[in-house]
């Protein structure tokens, strides 16, 4: 058990202390198991839907990047990493999360056709 005086395991170092370790940078505070629990019990995995969440992912990427004024042009496709220096606000993060939660949704769904069709089963092309 923990006392008043005692510092728990999970407590974060001194916000003022700047040591040569720290970086300049502003901090961003994100609750990510709250953020990614409501986005996926509102769209679609609470009936095991991965496609359907798959597709809000994506569409929440393409609204934070258009937001952010982070967007890729026309031209040929060219990656922008999200680096310490780019990150100015917390949706920059929010852009880090969905990407994976996007992957990890499709994933998921090629796992779901996997075992229904069996190790041996023909990849099915959906038809939206």
């Amino acid at each position: 058990m923990l006392k008043d005086n005692d510092v728990s395991v999970m407590d974060i170092d001194d916000q003022n202390s700047n040591g040569p370790d720290q970086i300049s940078n502003p901090k961003f505070s994100i609750n990510v198991l709250q953020l990614l629990r409501s986005s996926q019990m509102q769209h679609g995995l609470r009936h095991g839907d991965y496609i359907r969440y798959r597709r809000y992912c994506t569409a929440r990427l393409r609204r934070l990047y258009k937001s952010l004024k982070f967007a890729h042009g026309r031209g040929k496709y060219t990656k922008k990493a999200v680096t310490t220096s780019t990150i100015t606000e917390v949706r920059f993060l929010h852009l880090v999360l969905y990407t994976t939660e996007r992957a990890w949704s499709h994933a998921m769904e090629k796992k779901m056709l996997t075992l229904q069709d069996g190790p041996n089963g023909r990849q099915r092309i959906p038809h939206w």
